[in-house]
């Protein structure tokens, strides 16, 4: 038997089993405004239904064909569309970029503690690139001033381009971070 040849001759692929459909119909009831994207097969992924919720967090989940993964949304009531038509939405990329690099959801902090802000989620994402960048890890709970602006400082000086050989790029994500939380001007 040849490496790959299990997967040949798979024409519709894996069909959703009754646990992948009662974890997705569990997942879009505890989260509020799921919408449902159908995924078309590639040449190394099957059909997929993506489900994303208002906040951007999203889970998939295999399908043995697109009208079956539309067929599974619209029997759940959500709202289905074609990432072919009308792609993916921002607030999926905008929730990947707060909870990038940690491996954790944007409900728990680094201990595992409850992450309550009075934030908003443009700032939350400027603190996240800040913390990232500096190279620390996320802040337990809000982090007051006086912790931001240290975890700035140490963003700026590991991103400043004469130290990254000419490259702006952290040090514009830097300052476009420090704008959003109102920290430019201070400690120059």
């Amino acid at each position: 038997m040849g490496l790959f040849s299990r997967r040949r001759g798979e024409k519709g692929g894996r069909k959703a089993t009754k646990d992948d459909l009662a974890q997705l119909r569990e997942w879009a009831t505890a989260r509020t405004g799921v919408e449902a994207f159908v995924e078309p097969q590639t040449s190394v992924t099957q059909t997929t239904l993506l489900l994303v919720a208002s906040d951007g967090e999203f889970t998939r989940r295999r399908f043995a064909s697109p009208q079956a993964a539309a067929d599974f949304a619209r029997k759940v009531g959500i709202p289905v569309y074609d990432t072919n038509r009308v792609g993916y939405p921002q607030r999926m990329r905008d929730y990947s970029m707060r909870v990038s690099g940690r491996g954790e959801g944007p409900s728990t902090s680094a201990s595992g503690a409850a992450y309550t802000t009075s934030r908003s989620p443009r700032e939350r994402a400027a603190i996240s690139a800040l913390e990232s960048i500096a190279g620390v890890g996320q802040t337990t709970g809000e982090p007051d001033d006086e912790e931001l602006r240290r975890i700035w400082r140490l963003a700026r000086s590991r991103s400043h381009p004469d130290r990254r050989g000419g490259d702006r790029t952290a040090w514009d994500e830097v300052e476009t971070a420090a704008r959003t939380l109102g920290l430019q001007g201070e400690g120059r």
